[in-house]
């Protein structure tokens, strides 16, 4: 069949593509069969060609009178007609070997004809769908997606993230651009020839006519099966992960507290969060409460703190950090040598990351028992943890405690002792970083300061409630979420220590 060379020439240089490609596929045509020998061509000259075959989809009715078929007749033989019977109207040639050529599937549709049937197919259609032309010429293109809208393809669409619903809403996108007469990209999935199911990320382009309504639409399909299995893999690790994540987190702290006569203990732990609201890794925030030494008159232990770093590294620091802890104190009774004798065993452990730790020791009385005191004296000890606040039932809070050496980067650390009463209705609040270095919008950390305003906010009579401690710890959440307003915060770990007011 004779090619429309001047017309294939001026149509390629409206879009960009240099003489010497279209020459390079005109002497194919000339030269052999209406498909030409596409390998043999240049790389330079097949990456030009790739917008040939685009720009012929946008402009396909300068193209074609009907049917683009007529390209794949051999000279001298009888030109095909379609299912519909159409005999197919003439087209440049190499325009439509180019689309032959091409590796993402094209279809055509006559939305003209009743029931919009397709009126061309390439060879990679044939091949990503495993329908022949005779299959699907003159049919509509829903024979695709048939019985994939009913629920009971739900367990097959689930290998492959999806379901039948979300089918039904990706058919119901292209009916509408379709109604709206408008372009645009759906994905779903479709069902092959050999009823395996894939992944069509579709580009749906209408092609108008002189009234400036669609007489075709040009549907590109490109197989993304391979995409969306790996996405499904990484969102099953992803989920995963997250769950080896929470458990490991757990085991950083008790599941449950002890109950100690005299004193209210109130927890909170809010992970972190990325900019995209994602939960973030495994910190090594963690707090515990123990026994001290056996016979050291009823003296336990309440601990809180930091390991840096994130992920399983960083958790297992953590665990081995909190257990020689529990360690130290079967022998030491006062909490800054707990502190350093925890700090030499983890010396190593600990590699390149540091850690910070608040430790408390109190005497736990019976209640109504000899020598019982409303008040109390704990003794507070900081190893490069930020100083706690005491919350007075009446009164302004305040920071106590003096810093000492973190642990970790030496084998030896210093660390001092203060000694702390609280009166009935008072509360020590211990906490992490991930308090005072929250960060608003505007980069300004929410800080001591901020801390501290937030907490002499709180009313008499919400710090002399019986569950005062368990509303400290929400106070100070709010206010880390106020503060950060919607952007990413990092891990949170909060301990309130009360005397009950009565």
């Amino acid at each position: 069949m004779p090619t429309d060379r001047p017309g294939l020439l001026a149509w390629a240089q409206r879009w960009s593509v240099s003489p010497a490609a279209v020459a390079a596929v005109l002497e194919r045509v000339d030269g052999g069969p209406a498909v030409p020998p596409f390998s043999g061509l240049p790389d330079g000259v097949r990456r030009e060609l790739v917008r040939l075959p685009l720009a012929a989809l946008s402009q396909l009715r300068d193209l074609t009178d009907s049917t683009p078929l007529a390209h794949r007749s051999s000279p001298g033989s009888p030109q095909r007609t379609s299912r519909r019977g159409e005999v197919p109207g003439r087209a440049p040639a190499a325009a439509w070997s180019v689309l032959d050529a091409v590796d993402q599937a094209v279809c055509v549709a006559d939305v003209r004809a009743p029931d919009s049937p397709i009126v061309y197919v390439n060879p990679a259609f044939t091949r990503t769908t495993g329908f022949s032309e005779e299959d699907v010429l003159g049919r509509n293109c829903r024979f695709l997606h048939d019985g994939l809208l009913d629920p009971s393809a739900d367990a097959e669409l689930e290998a492959l993230g999806t379901s039948s619903a979300e089918v039904a809403a990706a058919v119901q996108r292209i009916r509408d651009l379709l109604a709206e007469g408008g372009a645009g990209e759906v994905v779903l999935v479709n069902r092959r020839a050999d009823g395996q199911l894939f992944v069509n990320e579709l580009s749906l382009s209408p092609v108008l006519g002189a009234d400036g309504a669609p007489v075709h639409y040009v549907a590109v399909q490109r197989d993304t099966t391979p995409y969306a299995v790996v996405r499904r893999a990484r969102a099953a690790l992803a989920d995963e992960l997250d769950q080896t994540a929470r458990a490991v987190q757990a085991s950083l702290v008790p599941a449950t507290l002890p109950e100690l006569p005299g004193w209210r203990i109130a927890t909170g732990y809010q992970p972190a969060t990325s900019p995209d609201g994602h939960r973030g890794a495994v910190s090594g925030d963690f707090f515990d409460v123990f026994a001290g030494p056996a016979g050291a008159g009823g003296s336990w232990y309440v601990v809180i703190g930091d390991v840096s770093g994130r992920g399983p590294r960083a958790a297992a620091s953590t665990g081995a950090l909190r257990w020689a802890l529990r360690g130290a104190a079967t022998t030491h009774s006062e909490p800054a040598a707990l502190l350093a004798a925890a700090g030499g065993a983890v010396h190593e452990a600990l590699d390149d990351r540091f850690a910070t730790v608040a430790a408390v020791a109190l005497s736990v009385e019976a209640p109504g028992g000899r020598g019982s005191r409303p008040g109390a004296v704990v003794t507070l000890a900081l190893a490069g943890h930020p100083q706690p606040v005491l919350l007075p039932a009446h009164g302004v809070p305040r920071l106590v405690g003096r810093p000492g050496t973190l642990l970790g980067p030496f084998a030896e650390v210093e660390v001092s002792e203060v000694e702390v009463e609280l009166a009935p209705g008072d509360q020590l609040v211990l906490y992490t970083d991930g308090v005072t270095e929250a960060t608003d919008p505007g980069g300004r950390q929410l800080d001591e300061q901020g801390l501290l305003d937030r907490l002499a906010g709180l009313t008499e009579q919400e710090r002399l409630a019986p569950d005062a401690a368990q509303r400290t710890v929400a106070a100070v959440t709010a206010a880390v979420t106020d503060h950060v307003a919607g952007g990413p915060v990092d891990d949170l770990t909060l301990l309130v220590l009360a005397r009950p007011a009565s």
